[in-house]
């Protein structure tokens, strides 16, 4: 485990936008079941109240940032992670983002080395847990009825979240009833030793021209696991011509020559909107949520 207070402290005073204000949301603080020098790293979200809804205790998502982290240029959310608190919030969830980067020292994490990485999904998996117990003791969320959802580092920690063979997901009392992963990096859970089950039905999208986290690993861990837990609810849905982000609002197709991941690695990956396989996927989302928090 790494140090980071110092870091964290001077990165909340330079940017108090980040910080102290999200519009439309409530800044909350919770405990990370993730460790730093034996104490519980100090996190904190952004909580959208759900609307058009008459119910005392409503539904929760809650949503985890890819690498590079929440934020837009200007303070408030990215374009995409905005949008997404307004669809969710007006089909009545509660929505949370965790911020894992910020108390960490960090702002975006795309342009490190897998190996060289100081937050990973095991310390996001925790993160995430965390939220969980958050979630679950506010009095205006439905306790019986969370979901996770996440993009590309983010979509990896929500599968790692989900991944019942992990001792410390299995035995955690407060359990999502649906989980949705955007585009995750799958490879090291189709080659995991411990293998994968998912602990709550699990829909995954992704692109099938992406170069970042490509399609075939999770197909593979898809067929993998089908085979094994038939039972069990895995459901992946691929979008033709579409990259890294094809559900961003308005980002057009580009070359990201900065990072240096990918299945080129050192000749950068494909990042960019594709309208069509968006608003596909966000009917298969909504539809997916529906079925499973009822």
């Amino acid at each position: 485990m790494f140090r980071f207070l110092s870091i964290a402290f001077a990165l909340f005073l330079a940017t108090p936008a980040l910080a102290q204000t999200i519009s439309g949301s409530d800044r909350v603080e919770f405990d990370s079941l993730d460790l730093d020098d034996g104490k519980p790293v100090k996190l904190f979200g952004w909580f959208f109240p759900a609307k058009n809804t008459k119910a005392a205790k409503a539904p929760v998502v809650i949503a985890f940032h890819g690498c590079g982290g929440l934020y837009g240029r200007k303070g408030d959310f990215n374009e995409r992670h905005r949008a997404m608190a307004e669809l969710l919030q007006k089909e009545g969830y509660n929505v949370l983002f965790p911020d894992s980067f910020t108390p960490r020292g960090k702002e975006s994490i795309c342009t490190e080395k897998l190996g060289t990485r100081k937050i990973d999904s095991a310390n996001r998996r925790r993160d995430a847990l965390g939220a969980l117990n958050w979630v679950a003791a506010q009095p205006s969320v439905d306790a019986d009825r969370i979901a996770l959802l996440g993009w590309s580092h983010g979509g990896s920690t929500v599968l790692s979240t989900n991944n019942g063979k992990y001792s410390e997901v299995a035995k955690h009392k407060i359990k999502p009833r649906a989980v949705v992963s955007f585009y995750p990096g799958c490879s090291a859970y189709l080659k995991a030793k411990e293998g994968y089950r998912p602990n709550a039905p699990l829909l995954l999208l992704i692109g099938e021209a992406d170069d970042w986290t490509p399609a075939k690993p999770c197909v593979e861990l898809h067929e993998k696991v089908h085979n094994q837990y038939p039972q069990d609810v895995f459901e992946i849905r691929l979008y033709p011509d579409s990259y890294h982000d094809f559900d961003h609002p308005s980002a057009p197709v580009r070359v990201r020559k900065d990072v240096p991941n990918g299945t080129h690695p050192g000749q950068g990956v494909h990042v960019g909107s594709n309208p069509a396989a968006r608003e596909k996927a966000y009917k298969e989302m909504f539809e997916f949520l529906r079925q499973r928090l009822q």
